[in-house]
């Protein structure tokens, strides 16, 4: 099935519009759905908060530096560029990074004349440039060019959900999917229904829980495509609550089931969590009776706190 993806691009406004135009036209030569800056333009927390939600959207990030640090907002003392980056790095968004050349002469009009951004600016490009898809250009022609084979690549290694028009699904498959779901759900269902209310007080003092140590293995979020990438891994040990009492605030509401395995790698920032290890803490939090699994009409297998995951949750969140 073909898919479409989804693209931010980043950058300041006014000194980039050319380029910016030049990469938002061929994204759209890639099949790609850009979202520019010409539609969000963030000028306060507000415009802000709407780009958090479309950045959420996008299966791709691309962040364009120039000349400029761009206008910063009086709270974080960073550029709205900056956190827009900031942002998708949180989310596990893969970045492509592209900064001109420190060796290309800019227009004056296109250069920050204050020292304190001209600092700001060199600390966030240096950090852009490490552990990321990044690239140097030099002028307009080299920047699309550029952008042309990172996103080609992107989409090769990096699997996003990307965008599919409506009723271009293979049924057979999705109902196999929704069977099988069907079938976990069954067994989670029946393994909840055997513990109930008189008996919770019994199944906390059998399964581990307060105190309970366990060790989790994370990588670092990593999107460079290079011959010379360095992965960076690390074990971190914790306790079953303190984990809980983490990733419940993020799990209010109903969720899908991978929300709960994001949930566990943010613990880690800027790292996500091996996969087997998060489901194994997710069936031990669902026979604490502290989560529950079921699956919505589409066919999603999707989680929710149960109303002791709640209270619990709340216990262990309490000001004390």
């Amino acid at each position: 099935m073909d898919k479409k993806y989804q693209v931010f691009i980043s950058s300041t406004f006014k000194d980039l519009f050319d380029e910016r135009k030049k990469v938002l036209d061929l994204l759209l030569m890639a099949d790609c759905i850009p979202s520019g800056m010409e539609a969000f333009v963030a000028t306060d927390e507000e415009q802000f908060n709407v780009i958090k939600k479309v950045i959420d959207l996008c299966d791709y990030y691309i962040l364009i530096i120039g000349g400029r640090y761009g206008s910063i907002n009086e709270a974080t003392d960073r550029s709205y560029t900056e956190m827009e980056y900031d942002y998708a790095i949180s989310k596990g968004v893969p970045v492509l990074v592209f900064s001109i050349d420190d060796s290309v002469e800019l227009d004056p009009s296109k250069k920050e004349t204050d020292a304190i951004k001209n600092g700001k600016l060199a600390e966030f490009k240096s950090r852009a440039m490490r552990n990321r898809l990044a690239s140097l250009w030099k002028d307009s022609s080299d920047l699309v060019g550029k952008v042309a084979i990172s996103i080609m690549r992107a989409k090769q290694e990096i699997n996003r959900p990307g965008w599919q028009r409506g009723g271009e699904y293979d049924q057979n498959e999705l109902l196999k999917q929704i069977i099988e779901l069907k079938k976990q759900n069954d067994i989670l269902q029946k393994q909840v229904s055997e513990y109930s209310i008189n008996s919770i007080a019994e199944v906390d003092s059998e399964l581990p829980f307060y105190g309970f140590k366990i060790k989790l293995h994370y990588t670092e979020i990593h999107y460079v495509f290079t011959s010379n990438t360095v992965t960076h891994e690390k074990d971190i040990e914790t306790t079953l609550d303190e984990l809980y009492k983490f990733i419940s605030l993020r799990l209010t509401g109903r969720h899908e089931a991978q929300d709960f395995i994001d949930a566990v790698s943010a613990f880690v920032d800027g790292y996500y969590v091996d996969r087997q290890q998060a489901l194994v803490v997710k069936n031990q939090y669902t026979q604490l009776g502290l989560i529950k699994s079921f699956v919505d009409k589409k066919g999603t297998e999707m989680i929710e706190l149960t109303e002791k995951g709640i209270d619990t949750m709340n216990s262990l969140n309490a000001l004390k």
